[in-house]
């Protein structure tokens, strides 16, 4: 090898320290999180997160990184451009029609577990094809501070602890057609800042098609196609442009992809939108002074789900044919269980003595639920023996079965037992 050649081997274990330009840090944080997991402090890897196609448009022209992170995700910005974004939400502020700071991103968060609806707190019958879960940052705030818990505080995406059946929407496509009061004139879906976005400014008005008499419905015909993915608001109005409060009107939807697939859309804005406006953002308000760069970014939000409540019904079998069990209680803190006075016949044949809970319990990855059966069993030549069991089964994540009609977010759990 010639010197030349061993000069430049030489170099090419040298490394320059990165560039400036090169570094980033993260704007904010949105981990998920379920009290169905009882391990890793609850984390919850039940969704693959992406942004919106308009969103990723947006980060990339504003040097933003997204990072999918399993139980949550991060985006991430160049502190040497920091100035370039926060004169980018300025500019935006100042467009004609504009009302605030409403720039946001937007991010759709697939289901990768078929179970997911079964073990949260929402309405069992919730489909996935006709609702979703919408969530934005407008709703943050903090999170009580937990033993764990480690740098800053966190801030809960939701207007109450855990994210539930009250943030469902109706999901539409990019057609929607429209049944409206004869008394309408006028439809208009405005976004999440108010601004209304159909019809587009300077477009005439969406067409309304008479009934066949004056007081029969109308209809009409939303094309939602040039629109991004996000949450939406339509709305009626007169003859004078006032509101019409039909039933079901106004009708807050969000526009997804129509691949079925996503449980919740997030709308994340960079800052505070309105001088009123409640919530928590990355950068800080643009109202007042310039934002000093110590003071951006670093957010940590939770998206936080409860655990479904199930009522628990133990069928106890007796594994000897032509046998009874007699005297048989389920017992153990948490419920108190209620046999039913007659058998049940399964679909195998065999009979089992249903007992119920009380009250609903909550579903667990490792339950702590302590229950135990004790009674006799009596053979067909009239023998008796004690049967006791110190630890039953819990309930399983699957299936979960619907609960009382007047009790959506619960269920009910069956456990067979066999003794």
């Amino acid at each position: 090898m010639s010197g030349a050649g061993i000069g430049h081997a030489s170099r090419s274990f040298t490394y320059a320290p990165p560039h400036r330009a090169n570094l980033y840090k993260r704007l904010l944080t949105v981990t998920f999180t379920h009290t169905y997991y009882t391990q890793d402090r609850g984390l919850c890897g039940d969704f693959r997160a992406t942004p919106s196609d308009a969103t990723s448009q947006l980060m990339a022209s504003l040097g933003l990184a997204f990072k999918n992170e399993g139980t949550g995700f991060a985006v991430f910005y160049q502190p040497d451009k920091l100035s370039n974004l926060i004169e980018y939400l300025r500019r935006e502020a100042r467009q004609p029609g504009a009302s605030g700071f409403w720039t946001r991103m937007t991010f759709l968060l697939e289901l990768t577990n078929p179970e997911f609806v079964g073990i949260t707190s929402l309405p069992i019958q919730t489909k996935l094809s006709r609702v979703n879960l919408f969530g934005c940052n407008l709703d943050a705030h903090p999170r009580e501070a937990r033993a764990r818990d480690t740098g800053p505080g966190v801030a809960l995406l939701a207007p109450g602890n855990y994210m539930g059946g009250e943030a469902l929407h109706e999901i539409v496509g990019a057609s929607v057609a429209l049944t409206v009061p004869p008394e309408t004139r006028r439809v208009v879906v405005t976004d999440l800042s108010g601004a209304v976005v159909l019809p587009a400014p300077g477009t005439k008005d969406v067409a309304i098609f008479d009934g066949s008499t004056p007081d029969d419905p109308k209809h009409a015909s939303l094309d939602f196609s040039s629109l991004p993915h996000d949450f939406y608001t339509i709305s009626l109005q007169g003859a004078n442009r006032e509101p019409i409060d039909a039933p079901g009107y106004p009708r807050e939807v969000l526009y997804v992809p129509p691949d079925g697939g996503n449980m919740v859309l997030l709308d994340l804005l960079f800052t505070q939108p309105e001088p009123e406006s409640g919530g928590i953002y990355p950068l800080p308000s643009l109202f007042g002074a310039v934002p000093r760069p110590a003071d951006c970014g670093g957010i940590a939000y939770e998206l936080a789900f409860e655990a479904r409540r199930t009522y628990w019904q133990y069928y106890v079998v007796s594994q000897i044919p032509g046998s009874q069990l007699q005297d048989v209680e389920i017992a153990g803190p948490g419920a108190e269980f209620e046999a039913d006075a007659q058998p049940v016949r399964l679909p195998d044949g065999s009979l089992a003595t249903l007992f119920n809970a009380d009250t609903p319990l909550p579903l667990r990855q490792k339950s702590g639920q302590h229950f135990h059966l004790k009674g006799t069993r009596r053979d067909a030549s009239g023998h008796k023996n004690r049967i006791a069991l110190s630890r039953l089964p819990v309930a399983p994540a699957a299936p979960v079965w619907p609960g009382p009609a007047d009790e959506s977010a619960t269920g009910t759990s069956e456990i067979f037992v066999y003794v």
